[in-house]
């Protein structure tokens, strides 16, 4: 366990602000900032991030929490690899020894990997014909550093042979993909290649790329999924193309590795790369909250433009506006760029998405025949289903229904026909929190109320067994001398109920109002038990009139009118307290 005294420590040092940034391009609001939601589909920015309050909270899908749980969210993190991947980045250390889980020793066997693939690069000998090929593609040495550019060697073993001097357990470098158990033994994975390192924003390595060096199959061999990476939920590049995106507004999307060096070669940083994937939602994700747009640098040729247009669907399923613009066929970025000093000219040609998507769907079909429409409108069903918001989906039904000059309404039943057309349920309004939700944020905000709140004996009367136990654990941590508005927050996440708690300590009414809140709440929590017992006392009173036990019928009532004067007396102190 981490000290608690450190944990606040880095509490009081983080700021939300500045660490969501990482991840979503803020705009300042009055006193907040705003910015579109990295946990849900939206065009119009609903999630705000309040520096008064460290907290962020969307108003469309309901996420919310503080920069820990942020992390957390973000991440896929335990409570404690977020807080020591803060206390990495203010600079505060942390005992050694702990919080050292095995994400973190995969991370870590990653960076030694890395510090190897650099230094192989960089010998005089060994990585000699590595640097001579990376300079024949145009590659200079200030990107070789830029983008922690390496080389495995063509040996067997040697990456092997590092590890274990570095005490690395080769099990856990076979787990993380740098290693492959043969039958003679384990084995390097990467021989004779080029490296590329995929990083993630935060600037931790998740794996490799490599390019044979000279002929050989597979020409490019990626890290296999493992416990830190997946091929589709990453981009080559993004760490340093990151704050380029924000500052241009627009990221470019390319097809490999040596299509990012070649812009970058020429000035152009804001730009990524699937790995070796069609592009995905999550890749999207990524890029989404920092770029306003996206353009595809895709080829010309025939698998380009089907790339293409794959990926226009899966930005317009995500709802981020895009362009495409396409090389001359036989040339990627790589060898377009090659002799030319800039890439200005191509950069700006790009085309709107759907346009493009309209055009090649479009293509070789004749609109004046009433197959040819038909053929056409098939094209562009794909694009049409992966639009999930209504509003959206219509605009772009009419766009289309112009454009091929067909009826919107044939447009939408098809859709319907195929079981993928527009939502039928617009999102419901999220709920108003509970009492219980209420009390539970209440005691995380304000620890003063906790006493009070052990002293009315209410969490018994909770209906939700989760609140019951999150509240439980925070008289257990104030008890104990902690805070619970840190130390809570692993239960919270684990129940799911970090969204609707700290959904309600974004309330500004709430923080200001927090004395008669608590009062509506302990009074609507003891209402509602008063109620739950009246209503089985009712049950109770009809059986003791068909069995004809009077005196238990007696009995009864008389409590039922007991509990009726308890719940008067509390609705009497609401209209007190209201005058």
């Amino acid at each position: 366990m981490i000290p608690r005294e450190l944990i606040e420590e880095i509490r009081q040092r983080a700021d939300i602000v500045d660490v969501i940034s990482d991840y979503v391009k803020l705009r300042r609001s009055g006193r907040n900032y705003k910015g579109l939601c990295p946990f849900h589909q939206e065009k119009t920015p609903s999630f705000v991030v309040s520096p008064e309050r460290q907290l962020f909270h969307c108003f469309g899908c309901g996420a919310g929490g503080n920069v820990f749980t942020f992390l957390m969210r973000q991440e896929r993190m335990s409570f404690y690899e977020a807080v020591k991947a803060l206390a990495e980045r203010y600079g505060i250390e942390l005992p050694r020894g702990r919080c050292e889980g095995r994400r973190e020793r995969y991370l870590q066997i990653n960076r030694l990997a890395l510090g190897y693939f650099r230094e192989r690069l960089l010998h005089p000998r060994d990585g000699r014909a590595a640097r001579e090929y990376l300079l024949g593609r145009g590659v200079e040495p200030p990107l070789w550093e830029e983008y922690s550019l390496g080389f495995a060697p063509p040996g067997w073993e040697g990456l092997c042979r590092f590890l274990r001097g570095k005490g690395v357990d080769l099990k856990e470098a076979e787990e993380v993909g740098l290693v492959i158990q043969g039958e003679r033994g384990p084995y390097d994975r990467f021989r004779n290649r080029i490296i590329f390192p995929i990083f993630d924003q935060r600037g931790r390595v998740l794996g490799f790329g490599g390019r044979v060096l000279g002929e050989g199959e597979p020409k490019y061999l990626n890290s296999p999924d493992t416990p830190i990476y997946r091929k589709g939920e990453g981009l080559y590049g993004i760490k340093v193309a990151r704050d380029y995106i924000i500052g241009d507004g627009r990221a470019i999307l390319v097809e490999g590795y040596f299509d990012v060096l070649a812009l970058a070669q020429r000035g152009v940083k804001n730009v990524v790369a699937p790995l070796g994937t069609a592009l995905t939602p999550e890749q999207v994700r990524i890029i989404k909250p920092l770029a306003e747009r996206v353009l595809l640098l895709f080829d010309g040729d025939v698998a380009g433009r089907k790339a293409a247009l794959r990926a226009v669907e899966v930005l317009v399923a995500e709802g981020v506006e895009g362009e495409v613009a396409l090389l001359p066929p036989g040339e990627d970025p790589d060898s377009y760029f090659r002799g030319r000093d800039g890439a200005e000219e191509l950069l700006g040609q790009g085309r709107p998405a759907v346009e493009f998507y309209l055009d090649e769907s479009m293509e070789g079909h004749d609109l004046g025949t009433p197959e040819g429409r038909f053929q056409a409108v098939q094209g562009v069903l794909p694009l049409l289903r992966g639009i999930k918001d209504e509003v959206r989906q219509r605009f772009y039904v009419q766009y289309v229904a112009k454009a091929l000059g067909v009826e919107e309404e044939l447009l939408l039943q098809r859709l319907r026909e195929s079981g993928e057309g527009a939502p039928k349920v617009l999102r419901t309004p999220l709920p108003l929190p509970s009492a219980e939700e209420t009390l539970v944020a209440l005691m995380i905000h304000d620890p003063e109320v906790i006493p009070l709140v052990r002293q009315e004996g209410v969490i018994d009367d909770f209906a939700s067994e989760d609140l019951k136990e999150v509240a439980r654990r925070i008289l257990e941590v104030e008890q104990d001398g902690g805070d619970p508005a840190v130390e809570i927050l692993p239960l919270l996440e684990e129940k799911g109920l970090a969204d609707r708690v700290f959904g309600v300590l974004f309330n500004e009414a709430m923080a200001e109002e927090g004395e008669r809140a608590l009062r509506d709440c302990l009074r609507g929590i003891r209402l509602r038990k008063l109620r739950e017992e009246r209503q089985a006392l009712v049950e109770r009173i009809r059986q003791a009139e068909r069995e004809g036990d009077s005196k238990l019928l007696q009995a009864l009532l008389m409590r039922k009118q007991i509990l009726l004067q308890q719940e008067r007396d509390l609705k009497g102190s609401v209209e007190v307290e209201s005058r």
